[in-house]
């Protein structure tokens, strides 16, 4: 659990959901007893159980982009190539969508569980269209099924949206490294080309078409972290913001095979935060930071979900596909007797430009600068909220009250301009 000290008070953020206390609670970097108490009451701690099963799954391991810092690459591309050696080439096929059915069935039963989302990966995924639809398709035989895809967005036609739509997909992660002079620099074409404009013409085309959302990754280096606002307003402007959720990324140096990355300083924290404000203030969608596992690499042993390759294999992660030396089993299998070792988790193969202690203070300032703006935001919003419901009441009781009076002046004139009615018969009797 990280504890981290805001502005508003002690944010805790566990496994099972991100809590703000007030400084009360936390008395000379510890927990008081009453903060202890407040925490189990509202299960900040325990994990949250999995409301589906999850997978992610490698279509092809190929791609068409030569990006340099990917964690897939072997090595470095030759000087003046634009193509890195990559992982070993495996595609997903028919014989193989069956036999991961096969191994999902008993362990969705086994979980509990009701449901299944699905991650389509690469590689490219949009490499093997076929294999995505496919995947989903068969898939879906077993339990209501929703999916999501992380693609470079360059082969992400209309057409191909809609289809994977109608499959089940709902949302499609696409990276963009900076404006375009940046991006084509890093996310270019095995030939050379670069994918700024391609890519974010299909995003448009895309939200045109059909009803998926775009959930944008901002990969951002040291040289790009000044250029972060100027890429916000700009995509603002290209796209529908309210479609898309937005989440800026330093790039990592994987393997030690890319060098320009940010150096995490405290001037670096208040960048981010002032372009995650300019997306805010565009109509973008921020995600609150937590503290929850992925449900991959999370939970070992497939007991929620599996990570697979397209040829079968299980690894504990995504950054691990491909990698000899981190299988953990198969889909024929199941998962082995494999070292602890092999089973890791997001970034573990990263070099960093700092020291653990500096990237920790940076990753806890960006946090807790997030979830105060995220907070003061909500907080403001429903405020203007509550405003609005009560000048809707007033506005309501004032049209009631001038309804009433113009009721009553309508009933007094009518009662004026009423003929007098005739005298009433005297009857008298002896």
């Amino acid at each position: 659990m990280r504890v981290l000290e805001g502005k508003s008070g002690v944010w805790y953020l566990g496994p099972g959901s991100t809590v703000l206390m007030p400084k009360r609670f936390h008395d000379d970097g510890r927990l008081t007893a009453e903060g202890r108490a407040e925490l189990a009451r509202q299960g900040v701690e325990q994990p949250k159980p999995a409301s589906r099963y999850s997978l992610t799954v490698v279509t092809s391991t190929a791609c068409n982009l030569g990006c340099p810092y990917c964690f897939q690459n072997t090595e470095a591309a030759e000087p003046g190539r634009f193509d890195p050696p990559r992982i070993a080439r495996e595609v997903l096929d028919r014989p193989m969508i069956e036999k991961i059915a096969a191994f999902t069935e008993p362990r969705l039963r086994a979980s509990g569980l009701d449901r299944l989302f699905v991650l389509l990966f690469g590689g490219e995924p949009l490499l093997n269209r076929w294999g995505c639809v496919e995947l989903l398709g068969r898939l879906s035989q077993l339990a209501p099924l929703t999916a999501s895809m992380v693609s470079n967005g360059v082969l992400l036609t209309a057409r191909t949206a809609a289809k994977l739509e109608a499959a089940g997909l709902r949302s499609v992660q696409i990276t963009l490294d900076g404006p375009r002079e940046l991006h084509d620099g890093t996310r270019f074409t095995r030939a050379g080309r670069g994918t700024f404009d391609k890519v974010l013409a299909n995003c448009a085309a895309v939200q045109e078409a059909t009803d998926l959302r775009l959930s944008l990754r901002l990969n951002t280096t040291a040289e790009g972290l000044p250029l972060l606002g100027g890429l916000v307003a700009d995509l603002a402007q290209r796209l529908d913001p309210a479609r898309c959720n937005l989440d800026i990324a330093p790039v990592l140096n994987y393997d030690g095979m890319f060098d320009p990355v940010m150096k995490r300083s405290a001037a670096d924290v208040d960048v981010l935060l002032q372009a995650y404000a300019d997306a805010l203030e565009l109509g973008f969608t921020v995600g609150w930071p937590g503290g929850s596992d992925c449900g991959f690499c999370g939970r070992r042993d497939g007991s929620t979900g599996a990570v697979i390759n397209a040829d079968g294999t299980l690894y504990s992660c995504w950054e691990t596909i491909g990698k000899a030396g981190y299988e953990v089993g198969s889909v024929e299998g199941g998962y082995t007797d494999y070292p602890a070792e092999r089973w890791v988790s997001c970034g573990e193969f990263a070099v960093s430009a700092t020291t653990a202690a500096q990237s920790q203070a940076f990753d806890d300032a960006l946090t807790v600068g997030l979830l105060e703006m995220l907070r003061a935001r909500m907080r403001r919003a429903a405020a203007q909220k509550a405003a609005q419901a009560q000048e809707t009441t007033q506005e309501a009781a004032q049209k009631e009250a001038q309804g009433a009076t113009q009721g009553a002046v309508r009933d007094t004139a009518q009662e004026e301009a009423r003929p007098p009615a005739p005298a009433s018969l005297a009857v008298t009797g002896s």
